[in-house]
């Protein structure tokens, strides 16, 4: 046994031995990594290597970077801080190790700088850089409250959105007879403090749990209205919301209203059509304006209700690979009517889905303004600090273009532009079906 151990002894020498001989941004591109910046690593290297948008080092290093900038001025560390920019290669980990390299100078420059601040402000800054809605961190406070459902609790009755990750959430709806009418918030107000607390940066979820509470109790909320700040304490109360509002709008059109594409909202819509249909409805108004989507599966349902068969869009991979998002036949409900589709800059993801693939399959005119460009699919990734980075995986495109529909300046375009107050779009539909009944 024992002559059998020599070879393998020489070859673990050799392979320690090589190391050594190989130029270091090799022996970086090769070799495990010894960071200390195991957060900023895991993130930088789930965005390289499953973004469906396959991010560069000379996309994502500016970004961390830019987030570790906002994160010193914030802290009051310093105004106008130092950050080293390396001149990057597209070197996938020789460009990461100069990167961590401006991280140890940072730590040097400013020692009172927070080394897990500081590294999570730059994972915050790697997802920001890919400039679109569906990926972003959390860090670890923030994580616990991903996809949990929240706790019975009452609120003020806005809908909240935030079509650009960079932008404060903005009150996209303010439900009748609620607690946030009667103060006087308007649709458009921006959020800026919640209780004093600066709520930039924020995700809806966490803007709205902070605004929830027990019936009864207050909450001060703090606006950008236009270049003004408005500030409302605001007693909190039970309401009930709508998902679905439906009505006749004249003798012979029918007006269905979706908030959001949730729970039982296909359904729901389908019940509605009928009774409407039942009442003389000869042509149609679905208004997906401010919808800010939900369930894919929903969505498809919703569209299914006048697409009989079809793609309404294809969704694509990392790999370029795509695949037909297609209509549900047995949904369909034969309202085979003129149908008119309002859609606004805040209409995102599900809603964007049923719009485009009606408008695919020239089954309805889409009108109002061009939408969110917030459709795709994410997945959430656990980082070694307990945060997550939710990471979009796959985006949706066009049935009948191709086109993209994700990304800044994306989304669907109406066939009709018809822009806001709200009353004028509506207006317009109503004008557009009596001149097509």
């Amino acid at each position: 046994m024992r002559p059998r151990a020599l070879p393998l002894l020489l070859v673990v020498a050799f392979l320690a031995s090589a190391c050594g001989l190989l130029p270091a941004d090799l022996q970086h591109e090769l070799l495990p990594s010894q960071t200390q910046y195991k957060t900023a690593e895991a993130a930088y290297s789930v965005l390289i290597e499953r973004h469906v948008d396959k991010p560069t080092p000379q996309q994502l290093i500016p970004g961390a970077l830019d987030g570790v900038t906002k994160y010193l001025k914030d802290a009051q560390i310093d105004a106008a801080p130092t950050v080293d920019r390396p001149a990057l290669t597209g070197s996938v980990w020789s460009d990461f190790a100069k990167f961590t390299g401006s991280l140890d100078a940072v730590q040097q420059r400013y020692p009172t700088a927070d080394k897990t601040l500081m590294e999570r402000a730059a994972v915050d800054g790697m997802a920001r850089a890919m400039n679109e809605c569906h990926t972003y961190y959390l860090d670890p406070n923030r994580a616990k409250g991903f996809n949990q459902r929240p706790a019975p609790v009452t609120g003020i009755g806005v809908t909240i959105f935030q079509p650009d990750p960079n932008q404060p959430i903005e009150v996209i709806d303010v439900i009748a007879g609620t607690p946030a009418e009667k103060a006087g918030v308007k649709k458009g107000d921006k959020f800026i403090r919640v209780n004093g607390e600066d709520v930039n940066g924020l995700t809806t979820d966490e803007v709205a749990n902070k605004v929830r509470g027990p019936e009864g109790s207050q909450v001060t909320v703090t606006f950008l209205r236009g270049s003004q700040e408005v500030e409302f304490t605001i007693t909190r109360a039970r309401f009930q919301s709508p998902l679905v509002v439906s009505r006749m709008e004249s003798d012979s059109i029918g007006y269905l209203s979706a908030k959001q594409l949730i729970s039982t909202v296909a359904d729901d819509i389908a019940a509605a059509a009928r009774a409407l249909s039942a009442q003389g409805a000869t042509a149609w108004i679905l208004d997906l304006r401010d919808d800010p989507g939900g369930e894919l599966t929903v969505a498809v349902n919703v569209a299914s209700l006048f697409v009989q068969r079809g793609t309404l869009v294809y969704q694509i991979g990392r790999d370029g690979q795509r695949t037909a998002v297609d209509a549900n036949s047995s949904k369909f409900l034969g309202l085979t009517k003129p149908l008119v589709v309002l859609v606004n800059k805040n209409s995102a993801s599900g809603s964007e889905i049923i719009a485009a693939g009606i408008q695919a399959n020239g089954l309805g005119t889409v009108m109002g303004t061009q939408t969110a460009g917030c459709v795709g699919t994410g997945q959430p990734r656990e980082l070694p600090d307990g945060g997550l980075l939710l990471v979009t995986l796959t985006k949706m495109q066009d049935a009948k273009t191709g086109a993209d529909l994700n990304g800044p300046g994306k989304g669907v375009v109406p066939d009709k532009v018809v822009t806001d107050p709200a009353d004028q779009q509506l207006q317009a539909a109503i004008t557009f079906l009596r001149g097509h009944v």
